[in-house]
């Protein structure tokens, strides 16, 4: 029995339900998961449809929304062999220069460090960023050959020994994307 035929035996059961208590993913399962119409849920919540459309358009739970997450985070078993052929073909060692530079701007050139190189009291100067960019480039390609080549005992030394030296009283890190999922949602838009 599905999370929707739950949800009827509720109501025939004489509970009130209220769509918005439910978590959004529990309206992902249901709308997207469980393929129940916004016209079946107006009716088991009580409610007009318009609500539980503009509802689940708020909160992103959309069949492209579903569709790109099921891609972007290897859901499906062809999600599963398009994310293994892109890695095969972006984690090479003829791609390390390429990748460095890359997560370089990513991380590190395009954050704050640039607004202090270019404040107006010119707090880095132009040699000083061509320093500080070299040696990022120059690390994040050691850490990225070390995964390419599979050589996981070098790079566990590595990451323990920083952080047990380094790293302990440091914030927890907070995974953020700079944007790029709406990136890659704008350029999927510009391609249809």
């Amino acid at each position: 029995m599905g999370l929707y035929e739950d949800l009827c035996k509720q109501k025939e059961d004489g509970i009130s339900l209220d769509y918005k208590s439910l978590s959004i993913e529990v309206f992902k399962q249901l709308s997207i998961e469980e393929e129940i119409s916004d016209k079946n849920l107006a009716e088991l919540f009580d409610v007009k449809q318009s609500k539980i459309t503009y509802w689940r358009n708020k909160h992103g739970i959309t069949i492209k929304n579903s569709l790109l997450d099921d891609l972007l985070q290897s859901k499906s078993e062809r999600a599963k062999e398009i994310n293994l052929r892109v890695k095969n073909e972006i984690f090479r060692k003829e791609n390390i220069s390429l990748i460095s530079k890359a997560i370089t701007h990513f991380a590190f050139r395009n954050g704050p460090i640039e607004d202090m190189h270019a404040s107006p009291n010119n707090q880095l100067s132009d040699k000083d960023m061509e320093i500080l960019n070299k040696f990022m480039v120059n690390r994040l390609a050691y850490v990225f050959s070390l995964m390419i080549e599979e050589r996981w005992i070098e790079f566990d030394f590595l990451v323990r020994s920083i952080d047990s030296m380094y790293g302990r009283d440091w914030d927890e890190a907070e995974p953020d994307d700079g944007g790029n999922r709406e990136v890659i949602e704008m350029l999927i838009k510009s391609n249809k």
